[in-house]
């Protein structure tokens, strides 16, 4: 993973984090971006501790990955009594994040996994009668934690209050009454602390405008239109699915869900638990709409248990059916082992295993071999200029003094990270400000900012369309074509040098 380059999305974390943590930068406040505070936080943490180099935060993904499955084989060996499937939940678990490659690893959905663990194992604790208030609470501020993390998180204890409201009259209702209290105060209690350090640092406002942003997002495909039914829930999530998992994984984890209805009736209900909490995960995805691999990662840990359990079924089963075959006549034992070994070679082409050569294999060989790692990125991901922005801030970093400033109008916001500036506009990527349903204010503060101190460099992005974000096909130079005043401040006050990939460059008079 420390050979994992930046994606669109690390590079963003990375400088929105950097300008809050190293900088005081407020969310919302001093930048916008479509994604809660915590994910900044988490970026700004790893850049201090490991410094400004892109496999900071994948040297800090991998302490995290630890701790977390060390959390994971306790949390899953106590509550579902079984030490061999915890122990292969965890192989399992790392297995699919790593090899899910290097724009789906350290997302918001990837840092979800430690509370949603904690918040689990409160749950589990609850129920059996310990201390469900004081459980109660930990899972509330645990959820708060997810939603500030990316908001349908909320899930995550949506689907534990589910399960404990579903468990069975015999259980105490006194113990259910008070965990579902203590999750209740827990949530609003750390989401109101969130909400008055909002009001103190004077980002509420933006931040209510970036819900309602976030709204008219999500309504470019309407939840219920047949558009969405149709395209969406009925082709594009379930290729997301496979992707993600692969189809032997989902045919093995079948095959798990099937073998646990025995272990409900003497191991623990905590099977339930996983169950619902896998379910409502891949109902959030499905709320938002936008099946990129990385989503479906939320559900991994949920996931993996199930999988264990049909895998130990499997192998089993492949273990009988070798002994059978040891008994059979030579021609028996040729045809049986063929079609044994068709079998595996099937299952392993339809399951995850290819990824383990297509990304961590891949990308540490590019690294120590000294390729074009650029290239390598550009040729792998569409719209998507890496190379070019090397080049581009190899170019910049000729030019610009310490206290020059840049400006850039698109989405590849590892220029800043590569030049080591920061914006000094809310305009971090332009998403928020080129949709239709955009408040005039954001737009005013950019231009006043701008207008006020005038970058050295104004950089303006082009071919980079991000048509399932705006609901148009336009890309960010056509964008400031359209914005009459960005335009005119561009015209007088710059002069355009030549351009670089797909950045025009203007510097100023």
């Amino acid at each position: 993973m420390l050979a994992y380059p930046f994606g669109y999305d690390q590079a963003a974390f990375m400088v929105a984090g950097e300008m809050g943590i190293k900088h005081g930068a407020v969310t919302y406040r001093d930048f916008l971006d479509t994604k809660p505070p915590l994910i900044f936080v988490i970026y700004g943490l790893a850049s201090v501790i490991f410094g400004h180099h892109e496999w900071s935060i994948r040297a800090f993904d991998i302490l995290y990955h630890i701790a977390s499955m060390v959390v994971l084989y306790k949390v899953f060996k106590r509550v579902l009594a079984d030490d061999t499937v915890a122990f292969a939940s965890v192989i399992l678990y790392v297995f699919f994040y790593v090899t899910s490659g290097y724009w789906m690893t350290a997302q918001a959905e990837t840092f979800a996994l430690l509370p949603a663990l904690l918040l689990f194992s409160a749950t589990e604790s609850a129920v059996r009668g310990k201390l469900p208030l004081k459980n109660g609470l930990i899972a509330g501020v645990f959820g708060a934690g997810l939603f500030l993390l990316k908001f349908t998180l909320l899930m995550v204890p949506a689907a534990s209050l589910l399960y404990v409201a579903l468990a069975p009259q015999t259980e105490e209702r006194a113990s259910k009454s008070k965990y579902i209290l203590g999750l209740a105060l827990g949530l609003i209690a750390s989401i109101g602390l969130y909400l008055v350090y909002l009001l103190s640092t004077g980002a509420y406002d933006r931040f209510m405008e970036s819900l309602r942003w976030l709204q008219n997002y999500s309504a470019i495909n309407p939840l219920l239109s047949y558009d969405t039914i149709i395209e969406r829930f009925f082709k594009i999530f379930p290729i997301g699915l496979l992707v993600s998992f692969g189809l032997t994984s989902l045919l093995i984890c079948a095959i798990g869900i099937y073998s646990c209805r025995s272990k409900l009736q003497h191991a623990s209900r905590a099977y339930i638990h996983l169950g619902l909490q896998l379910g409502l995960a891949l109902v959030a995805l499905m709320y938002e709409r936008k099946f990129f691999p990385y989503h479906y990662s939320r559900a991994y840990w949920a996931f993996v248990p199930f999988m264990a359990v049909g895998l130990l079924k499997v192998l089993r089963r492949l273990r009988e059916q070798i002994r059978d075959t040891q008994s059979k006549s030579i021609s028996q034992k040729i045809i049986g082992n063929s079609v044994l070994v068709s079998a595996v070679v099937a299952a392993l082409f339809f399951s995850p295993v290819p990824r383990i050569i297509s990304q961590p294999l891949h990308w540490v060989y590019e690294q120590l071999s000294g390729h074009d790692v650029g290239k390598s990125v550009e040729d792998s991901y569409n719209k998507y200029f890496y190379k070019e922005q090397i080049t581009l801030a190899d170019s910049l970093s000729k030019t610009l003094q310490q206290n020059d400033q840049l400006f850039l109008w698109g989405n590849s916001v590892g220029l800043y990270f590569r030049t080591n500036k920061y914006p000094t506009t809310i305009c971090l990527t332009n998403t928020p400000l080129v949709s239709p349903w955009t408040p005039a204010s954001w737009k005013q503060s950019v231009l006043a900012s701008l207008q006020q101190a005038p970058p050295k460099v104004f950089i303006s992005e082009f071919g980079d369309e991000r048509s399932y974000i705006t609901g148009d096909t336009l890309d960010s130079w056509q964008h400031l074509e359209k914005w009459a005043e960005l335009k005119t401040f561009v015209e007088t006050n710059y002069t355009e040098r030549p351009t670089i990939g797909h950045f025009r460059i203007f510097e100023r008079k």
